[in-house]
């Protein structure tokens, strides 16, 4: 089988709203591929999310994929407004299809920067670096990676639950004062006169009702990395806040790893925007 050198650099698109009403056209434009036998390139799209395969339809030129010829650019019309949409490319011949290129979007997403998707003899530490978000976005992000390339692109970043209204949140310091006073209580004369078995119950109770308001909550990472609770393989999660870039340290020798980012609207934690996935591998150390 040939093997196709598609080196889709960047993938870029431009959305030029239209005159029709509630539609948009992309454009979209790509690198030529260094493979000299390349006959055309098919572009393939698809509605509101990037998992694969990419079986979109509604576009005036046709459903998914588009065969457009032995061209770098071209326009798809008549898509749906406020509908991000997601496309890549690949190179043909007359026998063999490439895999897909980079993946873009309607809507921002976060650009992966370095380790370069498919680079070999990646140095230690290795430096994850991604694109900020532009302007009018704020976000946090979490960096994924692991060596399992389906666990990373599942890999989500966990939302806390809403506090529930009036939920009674003790704090534990002031449990254990509580337990304390009570306990002091029982040297004057007038508490022994309770039964043992009723002071025992009213500790219970407090202590059950304490740990009730206190506990449940899961933990995040706070900027450490965490494990995934996967058994096959291990697939870390770091939360970054606002910055661009981990140096990794804990990584194999002679080791393939995949990563992705992930930007979490700060205001609407659900709103979360997500890179493709990359893969490099780690030189022999």
């Amino acid at each position: 089988m040939k093997l196709f050198q598609l080196l889709i650099v960047i993938l870029l698109v431009f959305v030029n709203p239209t005159s029709r009403a509630f539609c948009q056209d992309v454009t979209l434009s790509w690198d030529r591929s260094p493979t000299p036998e390349v006959a055309g390139y098919n572009v393939y799209y698809k509605a509101h999310n990037s998992e694969l395969p990419f079986n979109g339809v509604g576009a005036e030129e046709g459903k998914s994929p588009i065969d457009v010829g032995n061209t770098l650019t071209t326009t798809l019309t008549n898509l749906d407004d406020d509908v991000d949409y997601f496309f890549s490319v690949t190179a043909y011949d007359l026998e063999t299809e490439s895999s897909y290129s980079n993946i873009v979007s309607t809507s921002w997403l976060p650009a992966l920067i370095s380790p370069r998707d498919g680079v070999t003899d990646e140095p230690d530490p290795a430096t994850f670096q991604w694109e900020i978000a532009p302007a009018g976005y704020i976000v946090t992000y979490t960096l994924f990676y692991g060596t399992d390339k389906t666990e990373v692109r599942n890999a989500a970043v966990i939302v806390a639950p809403p506090t529930v209204p009036g939920q009674n949140n003790i704090p534990q310091f002031m449990i254990a004062v509580l337990v304390a006073l009570m306990l002091l209580a029982l040297q004057y004369r007038p508490l022994k006169k309770v039964p043992l078995q009723v002071v025992t119950l009213l500790l219970l109770l407090l202590l059950g009702g304490g740990l009730t308001a206190c506990g449940g909550g899961g933990g995040g990472s706070g900027g450490d990395s965490a494990a995934s609770d996967s058994n096959s393989s291990e697939v870390y999660s770091i939360k970054m806040g606002n910055d661009d870039y981990h140096q990794a340290y804990d990584l194999q020798p002679s080791t393939t790893y995949y990563w992705k980012v992930v930007a979490t609207d700060a205001m609407d934690q659900t709103l979360s925007y997500e890179s493709e996935v990359w893969q490099f591998t780690t030189e022999k150390f």
